[in-house]
C-alpha cells in the first residue's frame, strides 16, 4: 500500500473518532487521555513508516494499534447514538482482531492430501511432498516461537521433498534473518525448492529501485546460503531408480496488472525437459495457472499459494482485478491438477482466511 492509504487509516480511525470523544462525550478527562493513546503510538509509527526506518517493525504495530483500538473506536462513535450497543460492539471488533492477531494466526495445522496422476513414474509413486508457501516472516517480529513450531512440524511430517511456493518476507531481506537458524532446519532427501513470490520482490516497502534490487538479491542469497534451490524461470531433473520427473519454477506470474511487470518466464522455465516427463510447476499466484498453464502446456501439478485462503483480496489500484477464484484446496482441468496452499502467515499481523496451513501431498499413480 501506498503511505497515503496509511495516513487515511490514521486520520479516519484514530484522530475522527479521538475528536469525537474529546468533543462530543462526557467521559473524564484521564478517561480521554487513556483513549487517546493509542492514536499517539500509531502517530509514532506511522513517522517511521513515513521514514523507512523500522519499516517492518513500525508497520505491524501501526496494524496492531489501527485494528485493535482505532476501528474500534471508530465503530463506537458511529454507534453511539445506540448507547450502550456502541460500546459492546467497539469491544467486540477489539476482540475479533486480537483473537486473530494472537491465536487464530499462529493456530498451526497440517492439511494432507493424496493426488492421483495416472502417468506417474512408479519409483516416485507416493513421493511425499511438504508444501510450504506465504510466511511473510516481518508479520511475526524478531523471535516468534511460531515460526519453530512450523519448522517442527514440517519435519516430523518426514517428507521426500520440500516446496516453499514464495513469500519468504514481506517488505524486506532482514526480516528472515533473525529467522535463519530454524529456517537452516529444514532438511528433506531429496532437497528443498523455493520461487519468488510477489513479496520478495519486495515491491511493497519503502526502497526506491536501486535499492529495491540490492535488497531482493540480498533475500536471493539469504534464502540460497540456507541449502535452498531458487528456482529462477528454471527447472531441474529429479532421478530415482533410473527414472525421472521435472521440478519446474517460475517468477511470480499474475493475472493482476499490479504484478505483470514482475511476471516469470514460464516456456524459458520448461524449456528442455524431455516430451513426456512428469512436471511438477511451482507457480506463486494460482491465477496463472488457469490463464496459461492450462491452455499451453500438459503439466499435470502446479502448485501455488498467494491466496491465504481468501476469495477476494483488495490491495493495489485494480481492486477488480483481485478474484480468486482457485484460492485453497484442489483443483482440476482434465488430468491437470492445481493445488493452492492457504499459507502460512498474511503481510498483515493477521489473516482473514482461517488457521495457517503446512501441506503434505502424497503423489500416487494408483487409484484407491
Amino acid at each position: 500500500m501506498k503511505f497515503s492509504t496509511y495516513v487515511i487509516f490514521f486520520l479516519l480511525f484514530g484522530v475522527l473518532p479521538d475528536l469525537y470523544i474529546v468533543m462530543g462525550t462526557g467521559l473524564m478527562p484521564v478517561w480521554k487521555g487513556v483513549l487517546m493513546f493509542p492514536t499517539l503510538a500509531a502517530l509514532i509509527s506511522l513517522v517511521f513508516i513515513g521514514l523507512g526506518k523500522y519499516y517492518t517493525d513500525a508497520l505491524r504495530v501501526f496494524s496492531y494499534l489501527i485494528f485493535i483500538f482505532e476501528l474500534p473506536k471508530f465503530i463506537y462513535m458511529l454507534l453511539s447514538p445506540l448507547g450502550t450497543v456502541g460500546i459492546v460492539m467497539g469491544v467486540a471488533v477489539a476482540l475479533f482482531f486480537a483473537i486473530l492477531i494472537f491465536y487464530s494466526s499462529r493456530h498451526l495445522k497440517v492439511d494432507t492430501e493424496t493426488l492421483y496422476f495416472r502417468n506417474l513414474p512408479s519409483a516416485f509413486n507416493g513421493l511425499k511432498v511438504c508444501q510450504l508457501s506465504d510466511l511473510h516472516l516481518g508479520s511475526f517480529g524478531r523471535k516468534a516461537k511460531y515460526v519453530q513450531k512450523v519448522i517442527d512440524k514440517a519435519l516430523e511430517r518426514h517428507p521426500d521433498i520440500i516446496l516453499f511456493t514464495g513469500d519468504l518476507v514481506n517488505f524486506a531481506s532482514d526480516e528472515a534473518i533473525p529467522y535463519r537458524e530454524q529456517l537452516a532446519r529444514l532438511k528433506a532427501p531429496m532437497g528443498i525448492f523455493a520461487i519468488r513470490g510477489n513479496h520478495d520482490y519486495l515491491l511493497h516497502g519503502c526502497f526506491n529501485e536501486e535499492e529495491r534490487q540490492k535488497d531482493t538479491d540480498r533475500l536471493l542469497a539469504f534464502e540460497q546460503e540456507l541449502g535452498w534451490h531458487v528456482l529462477l524461470d528454471q527447472h531441474v531433473i529429479l532421478t530415482k531408480e533410473n527414472q525421472e520427473i521435472a521440478l519446474a519454477g517460475v517468477g511470480n506470474i499474475s493475472t493482476s496488472p499490479y504484478f505483470q511487470k514482475m511476471g516469470g518466464n514460464l516456456k524459458k522455465a520448461i524449456e528442455g525437459i524431455p516430451d513426456g516427463t512428469f512436471t511438477i510447476l511451482m507457480s506463486h499466484d494460482p491465477s496463472h495457472w488457469r490463464a496459461q498453464v492450462v491452455p499451453e502446456t500438459d503439466i499435470p501439478l502446479t502448485l501455488s499459494g498467494h491466496t491465504h485462503g481468501l476469495k477476494y483480496k483488495l490491495a493495489g489500484p485494480h481492486p477488480s482485478h483481485w478474484k480468486l477464484h482457485e484460492n485453497g484446496g484442489i483443483y482440476t482441468s482434465g488430468e491437470q491438477i492445481l493445488y493452492v496452499s492457504k499459507g502460512l502467515g498474511s503481510a498483515f499481523a493477521f489473516r482473514l482466511g482461517g488457521f495457517p496451513r503446512i501441506d503434505i501431498l502424497t503423489l500416487t499413480n494408483t487409484k484407491t
